[in-house]
């Protein structure tokens, strides 16, 4: 059996020249690797990333994909310019940071939050590797009030119901964050916290009264995924303060449901056929709440 390192390469080489079955491809380089540790490299949006690749399927699939991997990037590009002062609210491991950053150039300002201690240290990593001085990792949730909650950890950890188990971890508000240190203006907000939505929003109520209020990017998750979520009360709230609220199936869950030679053909080009194609109606998202969905909130 080829050393696994090499054989990543060579994975990775393949599918540049066939890019299907990735999932599969992963899933067998997880377990051959089985336990051990596995730290790979490679280029993301300019910028050098180091994989922890035994920790999951997505790990890999980034090694693979690159910026392949995240399909839905089309819907926010045109709306993330240099300069912007952004805040990445469930920062994972920080491959969303590094496209924002990439966008706002070194004159902008990045403030990434995750609690979750393994994909904070690869999140604080990748950003210190490449001397990012603007950019800010903050180990702490975000919510509606500070303190303390219970948080389950894992690559997509979030808060679990009441009484589950799980690790304590800081939380903070937008609000309060914003006061604390002076930050003059926020441009753009991504949020993706698995079901903790309307948390988030609460607790950045005084932004989002700002007449100058921010371009919110929002992955929703309904009750069928995570316990809290609730994209009813999301959307309502969100009504409130945008007129112009867009709504999409996640390009993930769209590209899933269709055949290699569709996703080929969408490539040519891929901001008409993912806004086209993926864009929805917000009472739908209001009415179901077994899939999740992509909000774009433009003031």
């Amino acid at each position: 059996m080829l050393p696994l390192k090499p054989a990543l390469q060579a994975a990775r080489i393949a599918h540049s020249f066939f890019p299907f079955s990735q999932l599969r491809t992963a899933r067998l380089l997880l377990g051959l690797n089985g336990q051990q540790p596995l730290e790979v490299e490679r280029q993301l949006f300019g910028y050098d990333i180091a994989l922890q690749a035994h920790r999951s399927t997505t790990h890999m699939l980034l090694y693979l994909q690159g910026e392949k991997f995240l399909s839905d990037l089309v819907l926010i590009a045109p709306h993330v310019r240099p300069g912007m002062v952004a805040f990445d609210v469930g920062a994972n491991i920080g491959y969303l940071s590094l496209y924002l950053r990439s966008r706002i150039g070194p004159d902008g300002q990045l403030h990434s939050f995750e609690p979750e201690p393994d994909n904070f240290a690869e999140l604080d990593a990748n950003l210190r590797r490449n001397g990012l001085d603007n950019c800010h990792a903050v180990q702490a949730a975000v919510g509606s009030q500070e303190g303390m909650l219970t948080f389950a950890p894992g690559l997509n950890g979030h808060v679990p119901e009441d009484g589950a188990p799980g690790i304590s971890v800081p939380v903070v508000t937008l609000d309060g964050f914003i006061a604390k240190h002076g930050v003059p203006r926020v441009d753009f907000v991504k949020i993706d916290v698995e079901g903790f939505e309307l948390d988030v929003l609460t607790g950045m109520k005084d932004v989002l009264a700002r007449r100058d209020k921010p371009i919110l990017y929002i992955e929703v998750h309904g009750r069928g995924e995570f316990p809290r979520g609730d994209p009813r009360r999301v959307c309502e709230l969100l009504e409130g303060h945008y007129r112009n609220i867009r709504a999409y199936v996640s390009p993930d869950d769209f590209k899933a449901r269709q055949g290699h030679v569709r996703r080929v053909l969408n490539r040519l080009s891929p901001f008409d056929s993912i806004e086209r194609q993926c864009r929805v109606e917000l009472s739908e998202v209001k009415q179901l709440d077994t899939l999740r969905y992509q909000l774009l909130c433009l003031p």
